[in-house]
């Protein structure tokens, strides 16, 4: 849900920007930001409850490792 209101806000943003529409581009912006946000916050947190980061914490390349770590 997350990456489909961020693609929507992103476009609207682009859109406003295209028109000159300096504040509601900026807004858009700013919404699509947080929606970003948000979705690496679940990211990280689904990818801790399955085990997949490493000691120092997770990183991007944690999303496509198979394998669970030991810990």
């Amino acid at each position: 849900m997350c990456l489909i209101l961020t693609i929507v806000f992103l476009l609207l943003s682009v859109q406003a920007f295209m028109q000159n529409d300096w504040s509601f581009a900026l807004l858009y912006s700013a919404i699509a930001i947080f929606f970003i946000w948000l979705l690496q916050n679940n990211v990280k947190a689904i990818l801790k409850h399955k085990g997949r980061c490493g000691p120092s914490g997770c990183s991007f390349f944690d999303l496509f490792r198979s394998k669970s770590r030991k810990q």
